[in-house]
């Protein structure tokens, strides 16, 4: 009778694991999606930027692309983090 609550806790146990594994795997999934948007709006926009005339233009679009360039930083460095934590 004993082993049977200790299966029943164990199992409890293990798809709270499971659960929060599909968590961090979906996470990052989403998060490689992310990266790669930032990654072709970056493109998208250095090309625009060689082809802008306007000064106005320019210091626009630097601007956008170096908060592109900072959020996938971040992201890249968020993502690194959260693959060591699965190898663990």
């Amino acid at each position: 009778m004993k082993t049977m609550k200790i299966e029943k806790l164990l199992h409890k146990l293990q798809a709270f694991f499971d659960t929060e594994k599909h968590r961090k795997m979906q996470h990052i999934q989403e998060l490689k999606k992310v990266l790669l948007k930032l990654k072709k709006k970056e493109r998208k926009i250095t090309h625009v930027l060689q082809q802008a005339n306007d000064d106005c233009l320019i210091r626009h679009y630097q601007t956008e692309l170096e908060i592109i360039r900072a959020q996938r930083k971040k992201g890249i460095e968020v993502l690194h983090h959260l693959k060591k934590l699965k190898k663990s």
